[in-house]
């Protein structure tokens, strides 16, 4: 049968959305596994989403993607690819990724990181015969959107005139330069569905973090707290707060990605209630094998 394979930029349209779920349903029919999350599937219709998906077709039917984003537009992209269970062992999968290097290339990314679900064997294989190798893992946990107990001591409000003390925080807990944070700030500000917090003490900013709206989920991201001022219950008024505020925007639950090797933050995370649904693994070109 023959397979046509065309790039499509994002964001997507309804027609090609829709045909990529299919494909979706269709294997997690066959497997009891659902790659949503992992493809990024959500935000390939928003608007503000800058990325593109290899698509493979036999017929009308989608029977292969990748899924590549630039989350936050510093030419970065991340990469997650599902075949059809009944087309795979055909070649196309390497099919896909050489036209998802094509258009990497084309596109100028400084960078690329390769997504895969932790209990995908077959996934973890195909990424290290193409020249892949595991970089790190993290677990997405969970909560209930609640109206949980907040603490008194700690403001979480709106982000208006603080972004000097919150660029501080930031490069100090994520060890990146003041342009890196300048450019994650303006991305969340500029994005709608994005809002940024700032955590104060008597007036002074202490922590922040950014809320992403995803249908019915709240995703927390950029969660951070003053070096300063750790143990003080900070990082914890913040999440009750995501919580608070998913129930606020009628979400469902409230979810949150932290690298497996965080013992301190998985203790936080989970004492206030957040529990691991899944775990992906990021994989990274091996520079020996280019």
């Amino acid at each position: 049968m023959d397979i046509a394979i065309l790039t499509v930029s994002f964001p997507l349209d309804v027609e090609t959305s829709s045909e990529i779920q299919g494909l979706l349903r269709a294997s997690e029919e066959i497997e009891g596994t659902n790659y949503d999350q992992v493809l990024n599937i959500p935000v390939m219709t928003d608007p503000v989403t800058k990325g593109f998906a290899v698509l493979a077709y036999a017929e009308d039917d989608v029977v292969g993607v990748v899924s590549a984003i630039d989350m936050i537009g510093i030419h970065s992209y991340e990469w997650s690819g599902l075949v059809h269970p009944e087309y795979r062992r055909q070649g196309l999968g390497q099919a896909l990724i050489k036209e998802l290097q094509h258009n990497l290339e084309v596109r100028g990314a400084e960078g690329e990181l390769a997504l895969n679900m932790k209990e995908s064997q077959a996934g973890a294989a195909f990424l290290q015969h193409s020249g892949y190798e595991w970089n790190f893992t993290e677990a997405t946990l969970k909560a209930d959107v609640n109206s949980v107990a907040e603490n008194p001591a700690v403001d979480v409000v709106p982000l208006t005139d603080e972004t000097q003390e919150l660029t501080r925080i930031l490069m100090n807990a994520f060890g990146d330069t003041e342009d890196e944070v300048q450019t994650l700030l303006d991305y969340n500000v500029s994005n709608p569905s994005r809002h940024v917090f700032v955590a104060k003490q008597q007036g002074q900013v202490v922590g922040t973090l950014t809320l992403v709206e995803d249908g019915k989920t709240l995703w927390v991201t950029a969660l951070a707290t003053d070096s300063e001022r750790q143990g003080q219950g900070i990082g914890s008024a913040l999440l009750a707060f995501s919580q608070v505020e998913g129930k606020q925007r009628n979400c469902e639950s409230v979810k949150l990605d932290v690298e497996i090797d965080n013992d301190k933050a998985l203790s936080v995370y989970k004492k206030a209630g957040f529990k691991p649904v899944l775990q992906v693994d990021y994989y990274v070109k091996n520079p020996i094998a280019n």
